[in-house]
């Protein structure tokens, strides 16, 4: 059964080979060692923190496990930026207007901003591809059945960076047009960068005024706001959560920057809490589900049948037991919504 369960020490081995395997673009999963391990450990810290007045740098790591193999990781940053900005291109419409000339221009530009400062952000998400066709949805949005018991950890708006479109070579067009002339580094040694330290040295070297589109190369205007392939899944189920990305822009590769409302996603809006009772057979109308424990430290997230007849959710021992839960104890469920 695939459990998504929050990281423990003893899982760095198994980090650092999905670090390694996810390659150049998830920034947040760097293939470092020392910063993995620094991760890890601040993980722990978060989930142990009963103090939500001390909760703003929280981080916290899941991993999907299946017979004790770790095989996809996924987290969220309590808020971005706590240290410093969070940078973003803002996409915005200038007009430039000649009343004389009768001229009314209206032209695409980029601005660089950290509007973004502050919000929670769905962070470091990569999954070894499974048989099972809900595995990415378990591991995605398990982070928002976290966040559903766990309300008060959270602020109001919710983030996250997709990865841009690059070529065979990991090179990005849209690095390439601006990134590059001020950098003086390909897109992976920035990537790298940006893993190891922060986006501190972006607001030192880059333009701090605005890109006008129109004068970027065709290659890098068609990379504005798209997603690479290998983030259309991932992407898709933050969609039909909720999540729209019309207005930012990552600063390196110019990918998508999704955002929303969190009290207003489908699994914050649409799951009950329930009392469960244990049977050895369900009957026929159980239905596989979204599940999750109410926990913060043991939080278990799973996709199991369920049965609900009288405010009472009938589980299966299996279901139970990975979840750690016995009879009397609340379970959450959300509807799983597919492809």
């Amino acid at each position: 059964m695939l459990i998504v369960r929050p990281v423990t020490i003893s899982d760095l081995p198994a980090i650092e080979r999905l670090a390694i395997a996810s390659g150049v673009g998830v920034t947040s999963l760097p293939a470092n060692r020392e910063k993995l391990f620094e991760k890890l450990q601040r993980s722990m810290s978060s989930f142990d923190n009963e103090t939500v007045a001390d909760a703003g740098n929280d981080y916290y790591m899941l991993v999907l496990e299946k017979d004790g193999e770790i095989l996809g990781t996924a987290a969220i940053v309590a808020v971005a930026g706590f240290d410093e900005p969070f940078y973003s291109y803002r996409s915005e419409t200038l007009v430039h207007a000649s009343r004389a000339l009768k001229v009314n221009n209206r032209i695409h530009a980029l601005n660089m901003c950290h509007d973004l400062t502050g919000m929670v952000q769905l962070c470091g998400f990569f999954c070894e591809p499974q048989p099972e066709s809900y595995t990415a949805e378990l591991l995605s949005r398990a982070r928002l059945m976290l966040i559903a018991g766990e309300r008060q950890r959270f602020g109001r708006r919710i983030i996250a960076e997709m990865l841009g479109t690059h070529d065979v070579a990991g090179q990005s067009p849209f690095w390439d047009a601006i990134g590059r002339r001020f950098f003086n580094m390909d897109f992976p040694q920035v990537e790298l960068a940006f893993a190891e330290h922060s986006k501190t040295f972006v607001a030192e070297l880059m333009p701090p005024y605005p890109i006008y589109v129109p004068l970027l190369p065709d290659a890098a205007q068609h990379a504005i706001g798209q997603v690479h392939p290998a983030f259309e899944q991932p992407c898709n189920i933050l969609v039909r959560e909720g999540f729209e990305g019309d207005q930012y822009l990552d600063i390196f590769d110019g990918g998508a920057v999704l955002t929303a409302e969190i009290d207003r996603l489908f699994t914050l809006c649409h799951h009950d809490c329930l009392p469960v009772e244990i049977a050895a057979s369900l009957p026929e109308s159980a239905q596989e589900a979204l599940l999750a424990n109410t926990a913060c430290a043991e939080f278990r997230s799973v996709v199991g049948k369920v049965a609900v007849a009288d405010g009472v959710a009938w589980l299966n021992p299996d279901v139970a037991r990975a979840l750690c839960l016995t009879s009397g104890q609340q379970v959450r469920i959300s509807a799983l919504q597919g492809e």
